[in-house]
């Protein structure tokens, strides 16, 4: 199981504390991320944290810097490019 955000002392109502660019998969992100921002403009599917991983949720033609409002467990598609915030 992956490391969730808030291992580290981090909280929800803080900044994070680590950034990587997210290759999309269907394997959970580790750590799971606080929330996953769009870096270029395009589309993006995830799974949030408590859902199931088959249930994912699709946000279409979003603009470069829409922080997806989620804690992210899964990244599955990016026609962008995504980052963590951890």
């Amino acid at each position: 199981m992956a490391t969730e955000w808030n291992s580290t002392g981090n909280r929800s109502d803080s900044f994070g504390f680590k950034g990587r660019v997210v290759t999309p998969a269907s394997t959970d992100l580790d750590p799971i991320a606080k929330s996953i921002v769009m870096t270029a403009a395009g589309n993006i599917t995830i799974v949030p944290l408590n859902n199931a991983a088959a249930t994912t949720i699709s946000f279409t033609d979003l603009p470069a810097g829409y922080v997806i409002p989620y804690f992210v467990r899964q990244v599955t598609a990016c026609s962008g490019t995504c980052a963590t915030i951890d």
